[in-house]
């Protein structure tokens, strides 16, 4: 499976979780998902903190994955992690398992 085909539910929605949504801390630049190139990932449980850097701003983004689903949030961390320095709309057609 694609990353860009994971999707979560969170209160009966179905969503995406690649691209991220991304915020930018400073500024009124809005990143458009998918654009950026991912800098950093944190994992804190279940959800996967990024920092994405687009024209010199850092922006911050998640993702969030079940903890029963497949691929699993490990497999979802290895890619990424892996990716680090990868552009967003790139990773999105990386396998997850």
């Amino acid at each position: 499976m694609k990353l860009r085909d994971v999707t979560s539910t969170y209160r009966g929605a179905v969503t995406h979780v690649w691209p991220p949504q991304l915020l930018v801390q400073i500024g009124s630049m809005i990143v458009q998902p998918g654009e950026g190139v991912l800098k950093n990932v944190k994992r804190f449980g279940n959800r996967l903190s990024l920092t994405v850097e687009h024209e010199g701003q850092a922006a911050w983004g998640g993702v969030e994955v079940e903890q029963d689903q497949r691929p699993s949030v490990d497999a979802v961390e290895r890619v990424l992690k892996a990716s680090v320095g990868k552009a967003i709309k790139e990773i999105g057609d990386l396998d997850v398992g």
